[in-house]
């Protein structure tokens, strides 16, 4: 949050919600923020629900985000922590053989970022959280216009080898986000796998001219 301190923070958009429990710890952070949760997973609901009727300024949006609008089979493992619209790829097969079970495949609706903003009166988006099993950099392709206007940062959860299949890695994604004026500011809570090798992480990045305008003064 120090990032962001003194920056106006009016909406922050936390895709693959899960339970919640990032919009909790980002609307205690930024006090006059609205959090809009993306979760497509049915067992979420009555949790996502019940928090939004505690918290006024929660509001969970029981859809995927990609970049298309429309349906799609979500692909309903045995951990939740590997449920996507993609299928796990052959690596994450081999290292978590039990959790990426596939039980099942429900249909689920889809939207793209850039949609349901313009559906839903147009909120102000300032913050942007990914946690979507190698879904992200479809999703960031489905908010063109809303990374043009007002997107301050982006914490996301990136692959370093294909866990997915047709799943992003981080240069992709890293690549992407240049084009829109965003940089990679750190990488934290690095995994890894076999042999050591680096797997997955959580990058922040940053969009640093817009920061530097709403602070009124240069990063450090």
């Amino acid at each position: 949050p120090k990032l962001l301190e003194s920056c106006k923070v009016n909406g922050i958009m936390d895709a693959g919600a899960s339970n919640g429990r990032i919009s909790r710890r980002m609307l205690r952070w930024f006090p006059d923020a609205h959090a809009y949760a993306f979760e497509p997973n049915p067992a979420y609901v009555d949790e996502l629900n019940e928090y939004a009727q505690s918290e006024s300024r929660f509001h969970p949006q029981f859809q995927a985000l990609s970049d298309y609008k429309g349906s799609f089979g979500l692909t309903i493992t045995a951990s939740r922590g590997s449920v996507s619209l993609l299928k796990p790829a052959k690596y994450l097969q081999e290292i978590a053989p039990e959790g990426s079970v596939v039980n099942k495949t429900e249909t689920v609706q889809v939207n793209t970022i850039d949609k349901w903003v313009e559906e839903n009166g147009k909120p102000s988006i300032e913050l942007m959280k990914f946690d979507i099993q190698g879904n992200e950099l479809k999703a960031l392709k489905g908010a063109d216009r809303t990374l043009k206007d007002s997107v301050l940062m982006i914490y996301s959860e990136v692959c370093f080898k294909p866990l997915y299949d047709d799943g992003a890695i981080f240069s992709q994604i890293d690549l992407f986000l240049r084009e829109y004026g965003f940089e990679l500011y750190d990488l934290y809570g690095l995994k890894y796998g076999p042999e050591n090798m680096l797997l997955w992480a959580n990058a922040i990045f940053i969009h640093r001219q817009r920061i530097e305008t709403a602070k009124g003064k240069p990063l450090c």
